[in-house]
């Protein structure tokens, strides 16, 4: 593409010649991501639930026990509550320090977090991100392409737009994923804490596991997901490239699909 082919209209732009520059520049690396980046990321995507999914054959392999000492716990609420009763007649900078004193937990081993998908979850999210920039850049990319409003010849525009809503659908449910991440350690923090104050109930602790699994097939979904749009994107964007590149450059006869 040569440079200095977006004029901007009628506008008296500052910097023109580089504003001008720089869409060409953006175009071209968002054609050079379609072709080449894309493709790699589906088969890098694929490698990833081989090598990091498919080990746990066993679902159940992917679970953690939660046992939370009554004991341990109870001696560490009384150690912080002695703490906080201490305040009651010391200066409030001191108060504030003895709030910040963690020594009541440092015997308490806490409940920590599932590692193994905590181990997924930082390999999937880059991934997400990946996803959501590259539906950022082909949306500008096609904004970019859009010629100016006309009365007639708009079926290459219409195609244009179709294409821009199938990748904007892409995009949102990327973002759904990291929603459904936080979601998953909110949640478990919650029933963890129901462990601790209901150590007795089994039903505490399976449903700790129960919340794991669903994660588990949740971010291996995620991730055959990414590839699936991957896909997409290539498969709408080949079949309709010539009109999203020059909408309205034909008879405008062939049709989108």
């Amino acid at each position: 593409m040569s440079a200095n082919k977006f004029k901007f209209g009628n506008l008296h732009l500052k910097n023109a010649k580089e504003v001008s520059e720089y869409t060409d520049k953006l175009i071209a690396e968002t054609e050079e991501l379609i072709t080449n980046q894309i493709p790699d990321k589906i088969f890098s995507l694929d490698k990833a639930n081989t090598e990091s999914f498919l080990p746990y054959k066993d679902i159940v392999s992917i679970t953690t026990d939660v046992d939370i000492c009554p004991e341990s716990l109870a001696g560490a609420l009384s150690s912080i509550q002695e703490l906080r009763n201490s305040n009651d007649h010391v200066p409030n900078t001191k108060k504030r320090k003895l709030e910040n004193n963690e020594d009541g937990f440092s015997n308490f081993a806490g409940v920590p977090c599932n590692k193994k998908l905590t181990h997924l979850i930082d390999l999937i999210k880059p991934e997400v991100r990946d996803v959501i920039q590259t539906c950022e850049k082909i949306q500008m990319w096609i904004q970019l392409l859009i010629p100016r409003i006309e009365d007639g010849n708009n079926f290459g525009v219409s195609i244009q737009e179709e294409v821009l809503n199938e990748v904007h659908r892409i995009q949102s449910e990327s973002v759904n994923y990291l929603d459904s991440i936080s979601r998953y350690f909110v949640t478990r923090a919650k029933i963890a804490s129901k462990v601790a104050k209901y150590p007795f109930l089994d039903d505490y602790k399976r449903a700790i596991k129960e919340i794991d699994e669903k994660e588990y097939l949740s971010l291996q979904f995620s991730i055959n997901e990414m590839k699936s749009h991957y896909l997409l994107i290539l498969d709408v964007v080949s079949k309709n490239y010539e009109k999203i590149k020059k909408p309205r450059s034909s008879a405008n006869l062939t049709s989108m699909y």
